[in-house]
């Protein structure tokens, strides 16, 4: 309350939170495909910014270290500086790049892993600006305050995807992929993070159901091999057919068994 009268409007902050919220959601819906509704979103919340950045001020003015506010405001102002940071070359550039389906779009969270000349940044989180295809990397700003884009080849790059299911448990379970390791028998396993459980959990790709909006590395393919190595995003789990619907392109879909997908780029 005394936030709210220290800053008009101050309340609106909530419906901040909740914008933030409806946008990731909408980007799991191809949001993407209405251009000019992404470019509104980040015009608003670039009008936004100022006014959680005040309210995180004063609260680290009033509130105690560990109030919940003062986290919630933290997480919301990092979001918020995300979307401002993005590209916002106007919805013909968006639109362009929803068109593609073997790339990861902006704004796409991502882990970085397995670098070897610069190690440091291994673990380190961001989320992706744009494709560099005279390059074949991708420009990625990470989390770290005062970061400087960074150019990191595909393979590099893990999607931290949402709403990933966890195949045979006991019960269904359904979270966020935040890390991957390969075992000693070169098994690859990736972490999730479950809500309402402290431990990560680890399974192995074949245990997972991956969302729509992931894009995916075509493999083991053998009625049409052109298409192994290929990049292609998944449309949606065809549990009639125990496949997945991937688009390769615009105009090319095709059905494919879990086996023959990988979340690795």
């Amino acid at each position: 309350k005394h936030s709210a009268r220290t800053i008009p409007g101050l309340r609106l902050t909530s419906k901040i939170w909740l914008g933030c919220c409806m946008l990731r959601c909408d980007r799991k819906m191809e949001l993407c495909n209405r251009g000019d509704s992404v470019v509104s979103a980040q015009r608003k919340f670039n009008q936004a910014l100022p006014l959680l950045e005040r309210a995180a001020a004063i609260f680290d003015r009033t509130l105690e270290p560990n109030h919940p506010h003062r986290k919630q405001t933290s997480d919301a102002l990092q979001r918020l500086r995300e979307l401002a940071a993005m590209p916002q070359t106007g919805a013909t550039t968006i639109a362009t790049a929803s068109r593609r389906y073997d790339i990861l779009l902006p704004g796409t969270r991502v882990v970085l892993q397995r670098l070897e000349a610069r190690p440091e940044l291994n673990r380190q989180r961001g989320f992706v600006k744009k494709f560099l295809d005279n390059k074949h990397r991708y420009e990625v700003q990470l989390d770290t305050k005062d970061a400087k884009p960074v150019s990191v080849s595909p393979q590099n790059l893990l999607q931290l995807s949402e709403d990933v299911a966890v195949l045979h448990r006991d019960s269904p379970l359904a979270g966020t992929i935040t890390d991957s390791r390969i075992d000693d028998d070169s098994t690859i396993r990736f972490a999730l993070r479950v809500a309402g459980r402290e431990n990560l959990i680890w399974a192995t790709e074949s245990e997972l159901r991956l969302p729509p909006g992931t894009v995916v590395t075509l493999v083991g393919l053998t009625s049409n091999p052109t298409l192994n190595g290929s990049r292609a995003t998944i449309d949606s789990w065809d549990s009639s057919a125990g496949r997945y619907v991937v688009s390769v392109s615009a105009k090319k879909k095709v059905k494919l068994k879990a086996a023959n997908v990988t979340v690795i780029l």
